[in-house]
Parts: C-alpha cells; sequence; structure tokens
C-alpha cells in the first residue's frame, strides 16, 4: 500500500469488529519464485478476508468479500475501505463504493436478463486514491472488494 504500511492494527480492527477469525499467516512462492505472506479470515455470514504481503510485513494488497443479501453484508465491504494508509481519501472511497454497488448491481442485473444465467461476472470502474486501487466484482450472491497498493500495483 505504502512503504512501511504493515496494515497489522487495521486488520485487527477490522477482524475484531466483524467478528473475523483470522487464521495464521501462510507463505506461498510465486511463479518468480519469490515468497509472499497471506493472512486469510472468515466471518459470520460467509464474510471472508485475505490480506497479502509483497516482503513479508508491508501490506500490498486486501481482498474483503461478503455476500450480496445479508444484513451488513455491504457495511462490511465498506469498513475495508476504512484502510488507514497515509494519503487515501475515505470520503471518495466511500462514495465510490456506493456508486460502484450500484453499478455493478445494473450490470449484473442486465447481463443475467441477457443470458438467463444467475452465474453472471461483472466488475466496477476502478478507483485511484492516494496510493491504492479498488475494485468491486459483483458475483452470483457476493461481491468481492480488491484494494491494491504498494508492490502489487
Amino acid at each position: 500500500m505504502a512503504t512501511g504500511y504493515t496494515g497489522n492494527d487495521f486488520l485487527t480492527g477490522l477482524a475484531k469488529d466483524w467478528k473475523v477469525r483470522l487464521e495464521k499467516p501462510v507463505e506461498q512462492e510465486m511463479p518468480d519464485g519469490k515468497m509472499r505472506t497471506y493472512v486469510h479470515g472468515r466471518g459470520k455470514n460467509g464474510m471472508t478476508v485475505s490480506a497479502g504481503y509483497a516482503d513479508h510485513k508491508n501490506m500490498s494488497s486486501l481482498l474483503c468479500a461478503a455476500g450480496t443479501k445479508a444484513p451488513g453484508d455491504f457495511e462490511f465491504l465498506a469498513s475495508c475501505t476504512g484502510l488507514d494508509v497515509a494519503g487515501i481519501d475515505h470520503d471518495k472511497a466511500s462514495s465510490w463504493l456506493d456508486r460502484a454497488k450500484k453499478e455493478t448491481d445494473s450490470l449484473y442485473e442486465k447481463q443475467v436478463t441477457k443470458t438467463g444465467i444467475e452465474r453472471e461476472y461483472v466488475v466496477s470502474g476502478v478507483l485511484v486514491s492516494g496510493p491504492v486501487r479498488m475494485v468491486l466484482h459483483r458475483t452470483y450472491e457476493r461481491y468481492s472488494l480488491r484494494i491494491l497498493g504498494g508492490a502489487a500495483v
């Protein structure tokens, strides 16, 4: 996200607020041979979070996912836009997420009407705010908010 940004306090607070149980960090080798560290978590109603660390200490990506129908699902995603990275405009991120939800819901409904297939997949436009990029994905009954920065951009 930004040099020196671990994201640990944010991730711990998000997990506590939304009762997401974080697993132990795992290392995974990338195709280029470099190792990355990931922290995954799962909460109520299928809410999930996954944080990636390109250099094992500085957060470079965050994925938050939730359903489209249960109470609190979208609020969970909104909490993820509150990432405490220097330079991010939280008001801009919040209003973008509201628009992105409307955009992806509309695109999804149009696509389902067109194809008759409920398992469609659509993607919003990208938000650039400070050192991060955000994009919202919508599938059948799930939203995924991807936040990228640092080494991932």
